[in-house]
């Protein structure tokens, strides 16, 4: 473990703590000390002693607040020291605006900085103009202040408008996006090829539109599946050959009760009526950092050892649940259910045997 290593679980293990620990406490469960600190050789306990006391002094020439209190452990006939880093000490503000009626979460109740919507629009554009004035000094600074804009506020990154769309369409998007458009208006179906990602092969689809939505960046349709005798969600950038089915065989009726609201604001891998699956998956910071504060999933471990935290997610579309955990890496670890892990363990193989 390297020095920078070190301070980091030292600072995460202090940021976790609301009250004072003690020396001991810290060199038998941070890392790094933990090993020479439980072996039961004096020497290197010793070692880890020092170890400590040379971080403790380097990290507050660095400028950490770590304070001293008295504490009183349950072993010990008198007061010892304890050590203690106050968030609010350590954290800048964080960036608070009301989005949708709702207020962001703020880990460790930090005090905030209250911006309106409009205001932190203006801040974002000021701030990118700046930041393209190369080889001044306030293009770093500028740069660093998008960068905290987008970790607090991953709301205001995701609203700009060069940002809607996260990649370009193929060049027959437009077509065939007129022609489920024009389906859902006439009330027609609309006969293709659709690539289906989880079998990987195109397979002949005969759907009915009830709506669009534009979500994660790409255009959805949910429509009646004719071969599947019920609804399904389909990504109009992998249909092919759209057309409309002509005459009587073509006309079908949206049934009163269906609301395209409700699969608005869903991940993709809710975008379906089965039934979900609960999983539980650890994800690692500053990961974690950026699923808690998009609202996805359920926190039920709001931190763990290495500064992350663990979340529950109701699936309903496991291929597309595990295609969005790949990008994470080893920074997501699947902790149930298994048959999850074995689809996701697949999933990551498939992808090295891919860029061999």
């Amino acid at each position: 473990m390297t020095k920078t290593e070190r301070w980091l679980s030292l600072l995460a293990f202090l940021l976790a703590h609301r009250y004072p620990v003690t020396r001991e406490e810290i060199l038998s469960q941070v890392d790094d000390y933990r090993a020479d600190w439980t072996s039961g050789d004096e020497t290197r306990r010793e070692s880890a002693r020092r170890k400590f006391e040379r971080d403790k002094r380097e990290l507050r020439e660095l400028g950490v607040v770590l304070e001293t209190a008295a504490v009183e452990p349950e072993h010990a006939e008198q007061p010892v020291e304890g050590y203690r880093l106050r968030p609010e000490d350590f954290y800048l503000p964080y960036l608070e605006v009301q989005v949708g009626g709702r207020r962001l979460p703020r880990p460790y109740d930090l005090p905030s900085v209250r911006l309106e919507p409009a205001e932190l629009a203006v801040l974002r554009r000021a701030a990118e103009r700046v930041a393209r004035l190369a080889g001044t000094p306030l293009a770093g600074a500028a740069q660093a202040v998008v960068r905290k804009l987008a970790f607090d506020v991953p709301e205001l990154a995701r609203a700009a408008p060069e940002q809607t769309l996260l990649e370009p369409t193929p060049p027959e998007f437009a077509r065939h996006f007129a022609v489920v458009k024009r389906g859902l208006e006439e009330r027609r179906a609309v006969r293709c090829r659709y690539y289906a990602i989880g079998r990987d092969r195109e397979e002949e689809r005969v759907i009915e539109p009830y709506g669009l939505m534009l979500t994660w960046g790409h255009w959805y349709c949910v429509a009646h599946s004719r071969e599947r005798r019920a609804l399904r969600v389909f990504r109009l950038d992998r249909l092919r050959d759209a057309e409309l089915v002509a005459g009587a065989a073509g006309a079908f009726a949206v049934p009163r009760t269906f609301t395209i609201a409700a699969y608005l604001n869903r991940a993709p891998w809710e975008l379906s009526d089965d039934p979900p699956v609960t999983a539980r998956v650890r994800i690692a910071f500053p990961q974690s950092r950026w699923v808690v504060a998009e609202g996805l999933g359920k926190v039920t471990t709001p931190v763990t050892d290495d500064g992350g935290a663990e979340l529950e997610f109701a699936v309903r579309v496991p291929d597309a649940f595990v295609r969005w955990l790949l990008p994470f890496g080893a920074q997501a670890e699947v902790l149930e259910p298994p048959a999850l892990q074995r689809r996701l363990a697949r999933a990551r193989a498939a992808l090295r045997r891919l860029y061999r």
